[in-house]
């Protein structure tokens, strides 16, 4: 894909570096383009199927075994989302979490936390990441503001004729 031929490549990345006295700690978040991996590992509940009066079927999506089973889906996608982006990072590796065990995801908090992070680095951490996968409204504003003002100074690098010519090329005068 191109847009005024300039080829469109690579997803969107995020950098944050946390200082250290030993060495600032460089994370990278990378935008994820394919969800399908998730999708194999955790399907999206179901709501349970009730028959209401008249005989009509139909899905019941105020079940609490549901809005649970949602919940812990959502969380996963959550963590999931977060992991992924953060494979950007070189070096980066989670010592009890597994990429096939939906239930160690959660895990990565709890090393972080053992690591020295504290809740505000975590935070950071989360925030690059949901960056990358999405726009905040902050960098949409920045961005606008970046392209109204070089169109702006292209308007203003146009040269308008601000006299009346008095002669045509021929030589003959202008009428009118």
């Amino acid at each position: 894909m191109k847009i005024h031929g300039r080829k469109i490549e690579g997803p969107a990345e995020e950098v944050v570096v946390i200082p250290r006295k030993n060495g600032d700690i460089v994370f990278k978040a990378r935008a994820i383009l394919d969800f399908s991996d998730f999708d194999k590992l955790c399907p999206i509940p179901t709501a349970p199927e009730v028959i209401r009066p008249g005989g009509i079927r139909s899905a019941d999506p105020t079940d609490r075994e549901y809005i649970k089973r949602l919940d812990e889906w959502a969380e996963r996608k959550t963590n999931w989302m977060l992991l992924k982006s953060l494979e950007a990072t070189d070096g980066l590796v989670f010592e009890t979490v597994k990429a096939n065990e939906p239930s160690t995801w959660k895990n990565f908090r709890d090393e972080l936390s053992a690591s020295g992070f504290s809740q505000v680095e975590q935070s950071r951490l989360i925030n690059i990441a949901a960056t990358a996968n999405g726009l905040n409204e902050s960098k949409i504003e920045e961005a606008t503001k970046r392209f109204l003002a070089a169109q702006e100074a292209t308007q203003e690098g146009v040269v308008s004729q601000n006299s009346v010519q008095s002669s045509t090329r021929s030589g003959r005068p202008v009428s009118g």
